[in-house]
């Protein structure tokens, strides 16, 4: 081993690049599993090829602030203010807006545990579907399996021309009213909040003076809330130009993802969000599991593959508990292929590096009113 040492200290790799010391024994496993090459150009090559299969990075700072505020119409008065996030977080706990009381935003879409949920949708829902996460959400071009609201819609879902481009807010709206969800009366909530003063003090603070409750505002101010939970993880940091930002291993794995091609419905800033042909190549094992099938072009929206190392189970209906299994029935259904133990290996290796930071949120205290 020392005389390979010798041999490699002598080679012009720039592992400076990469922070590594040249003579340290992971420099030489490392040199030895891609055969001596350099590691710097290996590591290059696959993050151009991981920009040029479509993959983004989550927006920051100015960038995302544009971004959300572009997606509410300038006479929405929504800017993400403090005091209306505030508001949408109070609005996003508050089971009141069920129709049975017993039910928030919260209780599908868990803060707690990744903005999902190990229940079905709802207790209502007969077809037995995986909850999504809500983070990120933003990101998403579609919301629902079957992709009722679509971000490029002609026609709103009920909703006024101050939600018609934001997925999100039609969404949230969509929810509220939804039987097999909250299953809210809007005129009654509406209401109960009009006659509380304290409700409404949160509204003055976030609105003004002059806000007037309807349907749309608390819609849109559950959807800023919403939209501002987002998670940057170490692989926004690789696409944005820092390639130490992941392990060899999970680089290794990119490219397996990008090679077998998981990433031809996994693209974009959420690796999802879109809606593409689900059995392209064969059935899905566990279809029967709910009954709940494709929209009439045999299309699917895709969920996020961020943190989905820690959103269990999978597949639209929950069919799979693990995901080394999850995997590999992809591979199986949506490109023919048998994948390999190792290849899936180094596929969840990858997607450990979609993993982020979940900042704490504090439960806040409701608003005394009758709904």
């Amino acid at each position: 081993m020392n005389k390979i040492k010798q041999k490699l200290c002598q080679m012009k790799s720039k592992i400076i690049f990469f922070g590594i010391a040249a003579c340290s024994s992971s420099f030489v496993f490392t040199q030895l599993v891609y055969g001596f090459e350099d590691i710097g150009a290996k590591i290059q090559s696959i993050a151009k090829k991981a920009h040029s299969a479509g993959l983004k990075p989550v927006s920051e700072g100015a960038e995302l602030a544009a971004l959300q505020k572009g997606m509410f119409d300038k006479k929405s008065n929504f800017t993400f203010s403090d005091a209306q996030l505030e508001l949408g977080k109070i609005l996003y706990f508050d089971p009141r807006l069920s129709n049975d009381g017993m039910r928030s935003c919260n209780t599908c879409h868990n803060i707690a545990m990744q903005g999902t949920s190990t229940l079905d949708e709802s207790q209502n829902n007969p077809y037995h579907l995986d909850v999504p996460t809500i983070y990120n959400m933003l990101f998403n071009d579609v919301a629902y399996y079957k992709g009722i609201i679509k971000r490029h819609d002609k026609i709103d879902m009920g909703a006024n021309k101050f939600l018609s481009r934001n997925v999100t807010a039609r969404a949230t709206l969509y929810a509220l009213k939804a039987k097999n969800e909250m299953n809210g009366d809007m005129q009654k909530i509406i209401q109960g909040i009009t006659n509380s003063k304290e409700y409404m003090s949160y509204f003055i603070r976030a609105y003004g003076t002059k806000v007037k409750i309807d349907e749309n505002l608390i819609a849109q101010t559950l959807a800023g809330f919403i939209m501002s939970l987002n998670v940057i993880t170490r692989f926004d940091d690789f696409l944005n130009g820092n390639l130490k930002a992941l392990s060899i291993s999970e680089v290794e794995g990119l490219d397996v993802f990008i090679e077998r091609g998981c990433v031809t419905c996994h693209n974009g800033v959420n690796l999802g969000g879109t809606m593409q042909p689900f059995e392209v190549i064969g059935n899905y094992k566990l279809s029967n599991l709910g009954k709940f099938g494709t929209d009439s072009n045999k299309m699917l929206k895709v969920p996020t593959l961020r943190n989905v190392v820690a959103t269990a189970p999978y597949f639209h209906n929950g069919g799979f508990k693990n995901l080394d299994d999850a995997i590999k029935e992809m591979g199986r259904i949506q490109i023919g292929i048998n994948l390999s133990n190792k290849e899936i290996t180094k596929i969840i290796e990858f997607l450990e590096s979609l993993n982020g930071e979940i900042k704490p949120i504090t439960i806040p205290i409701l608003p005394r009113a009758t709904f």
